[in-house]
């Protein structure tokens, strides 16, 4: 199945986001749960994360990237790209 890289970046205050970035991480919770998620962290700085999840095509893909309570409440910026994961370098 393809693999995704979602970036998200919070663009609100830290007081408005942090209820949904507590949302966020239940998200993520929820696709680590479904088997879809293969790997998640945060940014250093706290001001956003990046995850590696399959979906079947860029349709799901988008669905699941913009079901995030951060990108939903629209208190970030978001990307997303098809990752080939290179096992033995380019």
């Amino acid at each position: 199945m393809p693999l995704w890289v979602r970036t998200v970046l919070v663009t609100a205050l830290p007081s408005d986001a942090d209820a949904a970035i507590g949302g966020h991480l239940e998200h993520l919770r929820a696709l680590r749960r479904s088997g879809s998620l293969r790997a998640a962290g945060a940014f250093t700085r706290g001001d956003g994360f990046l995850d590696i999840f399959e979906a079947e095509d860029l349709h799901e893909a988008e669905a699941v990237a913009r079901s995030s309570p951060l990108v939903e409440r629209g208190l970030a910026a978001w990307t997303l790209r098809e990752w080939i994961e290179v096992e033995d370098g380019p």
